[in-house]
């Protein structure tokens, strides 16, 4: 279409169209001789004040008229359009350019078309087709008949797209639903350490000591979480979280990781999981001594994640530093991970491996 002059002014019979903006001037370009419709000064007097009403309305609005359902928007309808339909949608026809969404407006349009009344709907998801995608689009509107005479000539739509809206609202009610489990969990898992707690302890400063320990590790996990709100957390991330003070001290600590993001909720468990045999290793194991080292490892298995944990101690463990481990805590989070925990305190240390459920792999890296 060549480009229109900035001072173009209405040809006869097309003063109705006054200005109305960038759309005005299109209307007034097209060269509607090739329609079913024809020139302007012989369209009827329903359409051209419809058409007017539109242009001069800030409002979406969209009309279809006659049986072949020939298009008109004003320039608020072209902002929620993309280059796929606009221009092109001027002038053209309803059921060829709305062709992926058919099945739900064409049976709408016909009944206003039939003379059979008006349509509302609110908050309806009809995808569309712009910018080279095929987006989920919310929309709150209606169409309502134009009159030609004794009979329905067209149809008028108001419209608004309301899918920032929509996309806000499931948005908070996620966030909503995620804290609820959220909060759930944490009450059931500080429950849980604290019966654990009070089955392993001999006295109630002993009790104290060991359920406000896990609790501290809880909370160190908690804020990697919140640090991390817009991206995803790794394993190496709550590793790190917990094994910091040990591994520059003398390279009693290695550990190797492979760069694996957690789901939503494997965060905390996991950090406490590491706490427990942190706390193990630093009490009767490989941390225990200077000449004990710790090897950590974790990586990808085709179900989820793994992580290694081996300890090498200089001298045989005695029977009475067996004791003590929270092993009953660890199997009840690797399962609450979808995984499992297998324990196996050697003579020369512990080895154990826990495996757990990761985010999807497109997750990884994210931060």
């Amino acid at each position: 279409m060549p480009a229109l002059s900035p001072d173009i002014t209405p040809r006869d019979g097309h003063t109705f169209l006054g200005d109305g903006g960038e759309m005005g001037r299109l209307i007034r370009a097209h060269d509607w001789s090739a329609s079913t419709l024809g020139p302007p000064e012989g369209w009827p007097q329903s359409l051209k004040t419809v058409v007017r009403l539109i242009l001069t309305s800030s409002h979406p609005m969209f009309i279809w008229w006659g049986p072949d359902l020939i298009q008109f928007y004003n320039d608020a309808y072209r902002e929620t359009m993309g280059p796929e339909r606009h221009p092109s949608a001027l002038g053209g026809k309803g059921r060829e350019c709305w062709a992926e969404i058919w099945d739900i407006i064409g049976p709408q349009i016909e009944l206003v078309m039939r003379g059979e009344g008006s349509t509302w709907h609110e908050d309806a998801l009809v995808p569309v087709t712009r910018h080279g995608r095929r987006e989920d689009v919310w929309w709150t509107y209606g169409y309502s008949p134009i009159d030609d005479g004794d009979r329905v000539g067209g149809v008028l739509v108001v419209c608004n797209d309301v899918t920032a809206r929509m996309v806000g609202e499931r948005r908070q009610k996620l966030l909503h639903d995620e804290l609820n489990h959220r909060v759930k969990n944490t009450l059931a898992t500080v429950l849980s350490l604290a019966m654990l707690s009070g089955k392993s302890a001999r006295s109630v400063p002993q009790f104290v000591t060991a359920f406000t320990d896990r609790i501290h590790a809880m909370a160190k996990t908690h804020d990697l979480v919140i640090k991390g709100a817009t991206g995803a957390i790794t394993v190496a991330g709550v590793l790190h979280a917990e094994l910091a003070p040990y591994i520059a001290v003398d390279g009693q600590v290695e550990m190797v990781c492979d760069e694996l993001a957690l789901t939503a909720e494997t965060p905390v468990n996991l950090g406490l999981i590491v706490h427990e045999l942190l706390t193990n290793a630093a009490k009767y194991g490989a941390l225990s001594t200077p000449h004990g080292r710790l090897i950590v490892h974790c990586g990808r298995t085709p179900t989820g994640g793994f992580l290694d944990w081996r300890e090498t101690i200089g001298h045989p463990l005695a029977p009475s530093e067996r004791k003590g481990f929270g092993t009953q805590l660890i199997d009840r989070l690797a399962r609450e991970l979808g995984g499992s925990a297998r324990l196996d305190l050697k003579p020369t240390g512990l080895e154990a491996r826990v495996t757990f459920n990761l985010a999807p792999i497109d997750h990884v890296g994210k931060f």
